[in-house]
């Protein structure tokens, strides 16, 4: 008689888990891109979250030239804002590049990018980010 109540409390939790990732699978994250398609020094990635209209995109363009730049960076977003993650080669800080609310930013970049992403709200209270992409430098 234990058993059956143990057996059934489980199947009861187990169905609730599973209605639970059904909640949250249309907000998960789809990208555009991978980081295969970075087999140059201009890199763009789009997140496009499932179930809404958000998109947040990102660009690395490692062929800048100018005083002082080698490199620039965009983020873009349609929906609240997004921020794009990147390393600069030689040094090991993350450095992030905020869009404001519906909008794009820009930024020239002292060396070149070495990797990247993109990130935004993912509609469920976290952030949704691409993988990490490697232009060539």
């Amino acid at each position: 008689m234990k058993l059956k109540a143990i057996t059934r409390a489980a199947f009861v939790a187990t169905g609730v888990a599973v209605a639970g990732l059904s909640l949250a699978i249309p907000a998960s994250a789809t990208t555009g891109a991978t980081a295969s398609d970075c087999a140059g020094p201009v890199c763009s990635y789009t997140l496009k979250i499932n179930g809404t209209y958000w998109q947040y995109e990102a660009q690395v363009n490692n062929n800048q030239t100018g005083t002082g730049v080698t490199s620039w960076i965009w983020v873009y977003t349609n929906a609240g804002a997004a921020h794009a993650d990147y390393y600069l080669n030689g040094d090991s800080t993350m450095h992030t590049l905020t869009s404001p609310v519906d909008g794009s930013t820009s930024k020239n970049l002292p060396k070149d990018v070495t990797a990247f992403r993109v990130c935004g709200d993912n509609g469920i209270g976290g952030d949704a980010c691409s993988p990490w992409a490697h232009p060539t430098y």
